[in-house]
């Protein structure tokens, strides 16, 4: 039974973390962008999805991209975990608040 199990490849996606760290403790908000031909249309169109993420560290910031692997369900809506940091967003300090805050994120 269990050599049969782990014939199955876990779902992986890339995607850009949209959430801002501190609203959810250990999960991050991931936004997979997928683009397929319509099929009566034949234009290309451009399917946005949100996913919950756990993230054990807690620090990805908005603009980050990830990618994120399907694991067993951690919560109602999340079942995805993140495994690698494709690029990291521009980050510096806000010279009013002194927080490091992202170009993707709120001043």
């Amino acid at each position: 039974m269990r050599q049969t199990l782990a014939l199955f490849k876990k779902l992986q996606l890339v995607g850009k973390v949209v959430s801002t760290p501190g609203t959810m403790q250990k999960t991050a908000k991931v936004e997979v962008v997928r683009l397929y031909r319509h099929p009566i249309v034949e234009k290309v169109v451009r399917k946005r999805k949100k996913y919950l993420v756990h993230d054990e560290t807690d620090s990805r910031m908005p603009g980050d991209i990830v990618r994120i692997e399907e694991c067993r369900p951690l919560s109602k809506r999340k079942s995805f975990t993140i495994i690698d940091i494709v690029q990291e967003a521009e980050r510096f300090e806000h010279p009013l608040t002194k927080k490091i805050v992202t170009k993707a994120s709120d001043l």
